[in-house]
Parts: C-alpha cells; structure tokens; sequence
C-alpha cells in the first residue's frame, strides 16, 4: 500500500501595514536612492536598476524565484559561486551611504557569505555573515577598521528579514537595523578614494579573504549614497510604487547617442498613457505642461512607451521628459524628471596614435609628447611647461619631419595644433610656422594636402588649439608634417599637441557587443554603420578564417541589422561588416572581426517550478513517478514538505531528492518523468544531453585494487582537539606511511586528506599529518602535546593528484611531498619536529571537510606503510560522530520516444553516486538515436540508480538531481 505523504505547508505571516485592495501606494522614489533591483525579472543574465543608472549582471545562471515582492535572486552560496555584477561607480555620497535589501537565509554553509560589497585595492566596505553564522557584519578597510558586529538572533533561516545599514559620514557613524528597528550604532567610517567591484550577493572579491556568495534568497535591494533613518528604512521595506516615468534608455546624461535613437522609458506603475516633452532648452522642456506647451510637448497622450524623435544633430544636448498620465476619472499626471542626451559628434578623435621624427630631441622632451595629451586639462587647455611638450633640432641639416601613424585607416576630417608654449614663446619662437602636410594609405605612396602656417601660441595656460587644418576627408593612415620654418630664429622647433579627428566610415558599435556571451539562438545583428556608406557587406560564419579571409560573405543589406535566424546552441561565431559606397575612395571599407556566442543548453527541468501543494498536483512526486508507484526502490522527494531539495541545489531554487534502496528486489531504483508533448531534443543543432548529479560521500570504501575513498565530516583537525574520520592501523615503533591523494572534494578550501601517525584515538591526542587541500596546498601540521594548540608548514600552489609521506623515527617525525612518487621534497620547519609519543602508535589516512555539515570526499592510492604495521584497515570518527553516506551503484537515464522506442546510457563513473559535490553529465543524443530512439520525440526520461536489465543486489543512499537541459557545449571535443 502506498503510504500517504505529509502536507506541512509553511504559513507565511505579513508583517507590515495592510491596505485595502481598491487602495494604491503611490510614494515617490526619494533622493539619494542611486540603485534600486526589484529582481523582478522571470529569466535572463540581467538585474534591472530601477533608477535606469546601474543595471548589474548576472555572472552564472542563478534562479530567478518568487521574493518578498514579486521575484528574487536565488544564490547558492559558496565561494566562487555565481553573483550579481554592479559595475564600477561611486556609491557613497559626500554625507554617506546607506544599504538595503530583503534576505531570506538558507543557514550556514562554513564559508564567509556576502551581501552587498564594493572594493578597489585595498580599499573596501562590505556586508556579510561569519563563517560560524554568529555575526553579521558591517565592515569598511579603515584604520582602525569600521567594524560593526551584530551577534545571534539576526537572520532567520528560511524566513524573509530586511536588512539595512547606514553610514552617516558627519557623524562618523555606522547604524544597523533589522526589520526596521535599529539594532546597533557606533563608530564606523569609509575610506577615501574611488571604488570599483561593486557586487550583490558576494563579499569583496579576494581569494585571500575567502569570502563567497550569500546563500539564499535576496530581494528589494537599494543602494543610496546618503545614511538612513528610521523612516527612510520603513519606507524601503515596503518598497517604493513610482507613478512616474523611469529608466530612461538612452540613460539620463549619456553621450555619443546614436542620431537614429529611439527613446523609451519605463511606465509609471499607473499610468495608462504618456505626454512627451522634447527639446534642445532645457528650461522649456521642465517648465511645459498641456496648457503651455512651449513648442517643445511633441506627443500627448501616446500609449507607447518609446518615441522616435529622428533624425537629430550631431552633437547637440537634447533635454525630453515624458508625464504618466492615470486613467479617468482623475486623469491626474505625474510629471517627470528632465533627462538628458548628446548625440554622437560628427567627427572623433583617433586614439593610439604613433609619432616619430627625424629630428634630434631634446631630453625629455620627445616627439610622443606631442600625441599624449601631457598637458592638457579636461578644457583642452594646455599648460605652460616645456617637459609636457616636443622640442627638437635639426639632424645634419636636413629639414625636421614628423611622421603619425595611425592604427588603421580613417577618413580625415581635420588636424588640431597646439604649437609650443612655454611661458616665453612670443619672444624665443620655438613654435612651428610653415610646414607642408603629406598623408599616405600605406606609408609609401604620399600625397600632398597642402602648405600651411601654424599660429604661433601665446605662452598661456589657457591656450586652446591655434590651428585647425582641414584634412579634405583624406583616407588615410599617415600624416607627415615637413617643416619648412619656425616663429623665431634660433634653430629649435617644438610642438605642444596634434589631434587628429575622423568622420566614422567603418562599422561600429556591435550588437551583439563584441565577445558577448549565453545568447539566445534567435540573434538580429545590429551595428552603427559607416556615415558614408550606401550598402552593408556582411560576413559570417562560425569559422574564423573564413571570416577573416572574406569567404563567409553571408550578401549585401541595405539596414544596418540582419536577422540570422535560429543559430545552433553552444557555438561561437564570428562576424564582420565591410562599408560599401562606390562612390567613396575607397570604395569598401573593411571592418574588424567581431564574435559572440550562443548559450549552450535549453532547460529542460530545474525543479524550481514544484511547491508543496499536493492538491494541485504541484509536488514534485507527482511529476517524477518514484519507487511508491512504479514498484523500485526509489522515493522522489522527502516524506515532508518542502519535498524538494532547497539547499543542496545547483543553479535553481530547488533539487530533486532521489533516494535509492537497492538492497531490496526488484534491486533497482527508477523516477521518471511523461513529456505531453513529446519534447524535441534536437532544435538549434542539439546534440547533447546534461544533468547535474551529486551523490553523497560514503563511509569508507576499499577497492580490489588496494584505493580508498573516505567520506567524512569535521570543523577541522587543528587547534586543541579534532573532527575527523580515521582509517588506521596499528604501528609499533619506527615506521613511515606513504598515499597519493587522488582527489578531495572541495567542502572548504581547507579541507583536508592525507597520512597520519597518531598516539591515541582521542580528539586531543599528539599528532603529525601531511595533508592535501583543495586550495591551500600541502601542509605539514602537528600538534605536539595533548591538548595544546597545533602548528603547521605549508607548501602553497600544490593540488591533487599528489604524494604524501609521514616518517617516525623515534620521537622525530619528518614530512615530504612528491609529484611522482619517486622524487621526494621535505617539508621541513625551521627544527626537526619533535613529538614524545608512546611506542605503539595509529598509522593511517585522516579526513576531515573543514565543515561539520557538509562531507568532503577523498580517493587514496598506492598506499604503502613501512616498519611494524599490523591489523585491517579500521576506522572511527574522532571528535565527531561521521556519516554513513551512500555505498555506489551504477546511474543511469533511460529516454523514450513517442513510439515506445527505448535506449539506456550508464554513467561511466562508477563512483557518481558517491561523490558529494555537483557533477556534469554530459550524454550524446547519438547514444539513443543510434538505438533506434527518436531525440525529437522524447516522451518519457527516467534517471535510474542499478542495473535494470541485470538486476542484482546494490548500494542504498540519497543522491540529488538537478538542471536537466539539452544542448551543445562549447567546450566540444
């Protein structure tokens, strides 16, 4: 009989003010609010900033889930985990900063978890929870350090808590509250300077500091640059309802704005149509309204929330501003902020342009002064002194020439000179006078422009360009000045500065940007094309070369976009535009290379969707059939809600617990899963089948082959007492053990496997060991007397696969590391270790996760001990009680077609379901469809544990299943 499940779904109690449904909250957005993520969004890489400034960037796929209002971000925790991308800017303002955001914690994982964080250097602030989970912290890199603590009761697990602090710079003070009530204040300060890194989810990015992402649920994050107060906190936790016009796009005072541009917004949350205001005078565009116009109100009560108001002037400041108007019967509108843009310029400054001269230079004084900028202020004004400027001499009397190059070729528009400048350059007339002007495509075949006369400059430090020469649309990628004839006569020439200016005829500005990444395959290229141009040559393919080499000519368009169509999944391709107007010389100007690349999998089941509401047919049960109704040994979920995995979870919300019992007939363990409509595996060229799977660590395994795996659990082996598994034998006397440390899986950075001589099984016991950890190397570590603190020698920048050797001679114990196995490296502190340790002593392989609720995994090899060594292999957990874990079984997935067609594929690692950290895996489609499966007809997968087609008593244990997609990867062989 199958047995019924319980339903112990979660009351969720509303903690803030309620209101009557007819009733609107309508507050605006208050001043000093910089940044504002609803995470609002369903899907994508993209964290919208409701003030339009900072939208962030999502650096991995973390699940988009339902928030304390609307959705939120999932993250998973750990350290380099996927976080939230915020760019660079400054946040704090001249009177503070202050922070705000809902959390929702998933508990302790043993790693430091970050909140909001910015840094730059050594310079940083941040939010975050201790690895112990006893502090939440409000930290700033000061001296001495901003630090504010706030010990246990803060956040709740599983429950939502708003969190926010605040920096009141006059003050000199930090303030933390929770749920809108201050919790703690004191000293805390900012150090100066810029900052950059500023992340959501994540503490400041720095290996050494070991911080790593939140885990759980956050929402509703704010972000001001002004400190909070109590009121300012009730309001963010309630958010804020905007009835105006926001997120401008192009953003509010953004430059080199396309002439071409579309204008749009993001509505007012009540608004039902939009008046449009738009000019060049700021004042008429703020102070217009329906009853005065003012010439500059183009559009009333559209109900687009885009406006085209093309074609514009180049380089010209436009000033717009769009009014939300509501639905009758008030009609009330909210007038908007006046944005502002400038279009691009008609001509651009060429960068990274080459000087060299004939000429023999004064010290440091050389040619390249005259193309660096050195000198100018942001006015173009430059300085009086000689060492930012060029001064030279004739070389055997031959005539001074100066010759720029450019990194491509550009259509010239025009050359800005400032001559030479010193403070007494109207009487020493050191500045150039006549000069001939030449230009060339290629550097050799030269043309002449013309002979010209340079102004000479006043010897002031608000000299602006003297001379504008006009550089007739030359194509070209050199420019020669030959002088002919200074201001003065005393045999120097020098120069201050030269720009060169170019109207665009190449195509600019990809979209895709070049090297974007995780595209959908449905890609409309766009780009900003040369102005001259009359037709488009579009080159692509996903081989280089053959864009590089012109053969991927995909035609010619007549717009400066092109829908590709459906790409393939998991491809990088490349692309070019060349500009074509026969008219022009040259005719085609050729682009550069750009790339993108699509994403590399569609999702086919994430687990995210399934609640615990077994009335709806919503459990995840009832969708993956288990072991209850299809006779294995399976059981989908847990016996009580949450049935789904909320923390064990690869990039969703949730895992598919998979528990599998094959010690039991039928010694099998199967859930499996209808698709109505069958599902076609193979769009966008798919060829490839992933699930991410993790089992957990066994005990202690011992293969035929003399291996070990050992599972274990443990805070640490260091300080006064340990936390470990101990797989041991007994040594009597001198002796030496010897392993190669295979893997460990990454449980902590500090995790830890290797040899150990140990006196006795207790937590305190003397001890020597030679460890391998994931991320800090190898470690000779000991304590020397029972009870007392331990000490350490460390060899960083090692990694397994690697040998480890402990030696005993006497009470002297020597460690030693190798490569090979053959050619061994002493790991040697200043003295030889000694450690007073009885005669009979434990010799063996010790564990530990450097985390008490989280299991490592460690494989040993060639394991070899001398000296007198007796007795099997024992083990025994040492100061804390270690997990069963799994025993192995083979996984493996069964797909199914609408004809009943079937096809199985085995994991090819046998110790999959033993293995405690998220695996990959990888299946070609080919593997069914060789079998006769049709891949565009899926309708049943099944994920099975054992072996069905033979069965025979197994393992038993719990292993998770999550983010199931078909697709291409990138990383193809």
């Amino acid at each position: 009989m199958k047995r019924s499940r319980v339903n112990c779904q979660r009351l969720v109690m509303v903690c803030f003010c309620a209101l009557a449904m007819s009733c609107t909250i309508q507050a605006a957005i208050p001043e000093g609010l910089v940044a504002y993520y609803k995470l609002d969004s369903t899907s994508g890489l993209t964290a919208t900033d409701e003030t339009g400034a900072h939208d962030g960037t999502l650096t991995g796929a973390l699940a988009w889930v339902p928030g304390k209002d609307g959705n939120a971000l999932q993250f998973i925790g750990g350290n380099g985990a996927p976080f939230v991308n915020l760019g660079a800017w400054q946040t704090n303002g001249p009177t503070g900063l202050g922070l705000a955001v809902w959390v929702k914690w998933a508990g302790s994982n043993g790693l430091y978890q970050g909140l909001i964080s910015q840094r730059q250097g050594t310079m940083y602030w941040w939010t975050e929870l201790s690895t112990d989970a006893a502090q939440l912290r409000f930290k700033s890199n000061t001296s001495p350090q901003g630090n504010l603590f706030l010990t246990s009761p803060h956040l709740v697990e599983d429950e939502w808590t708003h969190y926010a602090c605040s920096h009141d710079a006059a003050a000199g003070t930090g303030t933390v509250y929770l749920n809108g009530e201050e919790r703690l204040t004191g000293s805390w300060s900012l150090p100066s300077g810029d900052f950059s890194n500023l992340n959501v989810g994540l503490g400041v990015v720095n290996t050494a500091d070991g911080l790593g992402t939140f885990n759980g649920v956050l929402d509703e994050a704010m972000i001001f640059n002004r400190p909070l107060s109590v009121e300012d906190v009730a309001a963010a936790m309630n958010g804020f309802s905007d009835p105006t016009a926001s997120a401008p796009k192009p953003a509010n005072g953004a430059a080199d704005v396309r002439r071409d541009v579309v204008l749009s917004w993001r509505p007012g949350e009540t608004a039902v149509a939009h008046d449009v205001y738009f000019g060049t005078a700021f004042d008429d565009v703020g102070a217009a309204d329906r009853a005065n116009p003012m010439g500059v109100l183009v559009s009333q009560g559209q109900d687009a929330n885009t406006y085209d108001p093309s074609p514009l002037d180049f380089g010209r400041t436009y000033y717009w501003r769009v009014d939300e108007v509501n639905a009758p019967p008030s009609g009330e509108i909210f007038p908007g902020e006046v944005w502002s843009f400038t279009t691009e310029p008609y001509a651009y400054a060429i960068e990274g342009v080459t000087a060299t001269t004939n000429a023999i230079t004064q010290a440091g004084a050389g040619i390249e002064n005259s193309i660096n900028g050195s000198g100018l202020n942001a006015a173009d004004e430059h300085s009086t002194d000689g060492p930012d400027m060029w001064l030279g001499v004739p070389a055997d009397g031959e005539p001074i020439v100066i010759q720029y190059e450019f990194d491509r070729l550009y259509k010239l528009h025009e050359m800005w000179v400032w001559n030479y400048n010193v403070m007494f350059e109207p009487i020493l007339g050191f500045g150039l006078k006549d000069v001939t002007i030449d230009y060339s495509a290629d550097g050799v075949d030269w043309t002449t422009l013309g002979d010209f006369e340079l102004s000479q400059a006043p010897g002031t430090t608000t000299y602006e360009p003297g001379s504008t020469i006009d550089l007739a649309q030359a194509a070209a990628r050199y420019v020669r000045l030959t002088v002919r004839s200074g201001w003065g006569g005393m045999g120097q020439y020098g120069l201050s500065e030269v720009r060169f200016l170019h109207v665009p005829a190449v195509a600019r500005d990809p979209e895709p940007a070049a090297g974007q990444a995780g595209l959908n395959p449905e890609v409309v290229l766009g780009w900003r094309g040369g102005r001259a141009a009359v037709s488009h040559n579009l080159y692509f393919s996903d081989q280089e070369e053959a864009v590089a080499d012109g053969t991927a000519l995909i035609g010619s368009v007549a717009e400066a976009r092109y829908d590709l169509g459906a790409l393939n999944l998991g491809t990088t391709y490349y692309w070019k535009i060349d500009e074509v107007n026969e008219a022009d010389a040259p005719a085609v100007w050729e682009g550069d290379l750009w790339s993108f690349s699509t994403k590399e999998y569609i999702v086919v089941e994430d687990f995210a969707r399934y609640t615990d509401d077994i009335d709806a047919g919503q459990a995840i049960f009832q969708t993956w059939i288990d072991g209850w109704e299809n006779g294995t040994g399976s059981t989908v979920g847990y016996l009580d809600a949450p049935f789904a995995e909320q923390t064990i979870i690869h990039a969703s919300a949730q895992s598919m617990p998979l528990t599998y019992d094959n010690t039991v007939t039928p010694w099998y363990s199967e859930a499996e899963r209808t698709f109505d409509p069958p599902q076609d595996w193979t769009v966008y060229g798919a060829d490839t089948l992933v699930l991410h799977v993790r089992g957990s660590a066994p005990g202690v395994l011992e293969g035929a082959d003399g291996s070990v795996l050992i599972g274990a659990i443990g805070s640490d082996i260091w300080g006064a007492a340990d936390q470990f598994r101990y797989v041991y034998k007994r040594l009597s006397g001198n002796g030496s053990i010897v392993a190669r440390v295979d893997s460990v899986s990454p449980s902590d950075g500090w995790a830890k496997a290797g040899v150990m001589i140990r006196e006795t099984l207790d937590a305190g016991s003397t001890h020597a060991m030679v460890v391998v950890t994931p991320s800090n190397g190898v470690s000779f570590q000991r304590r020397v007397e029972t009870g007392a603190a331990s000490a350490n020698t460390d060899a960083g920048g090692l990694a397994a696969p690697y040998w480890v050797k402990l030696t005993r001679t006497g009470n002297t114990f020597a460690a030693q590391r190798s490569e090979d196995g053959s050619t061994w490296v002493d790991i040697a502190p200043a003295a030889p270790v000694q450690i007073s340790m009885a005669t009979d002593v434990y010799i063996g392989l010790a564990v530990t996760s450097h985390n008490a609720n989280v299991a490592t995994l460690a494989a040993f090899s060639q394991i070899a001990t001398t000296g007198n060594v007796t007795g099997a292999w024992s083990e025994q957990g040492i100061g804390a009680a270690q997990p069963t874990g799994n025993t192995p079984d083979t996984l493996y997935v069964v797909l199914e077609d609408s004809a009943g067609r079937t096809a199985m594929v085995a994991h090819d690692d046998a110790n999959a379901t033993v293995t405690p950290v998220w695996q990959e895996w990888r299946i070609g489609l080919d593997a069914f469809g060789s079998a006769g499966v049709r891949v565009d007809r899926i309708e049943t997968m099944t994920i099975g544990v054992g072996n069905r087609d033979n069965p025979a008593a197994g393992g038993k244990g719990l292993i998770y299943i999550d983010d199931i997609a078909f697709g291409r990867p990138l990383d193809r062989e």
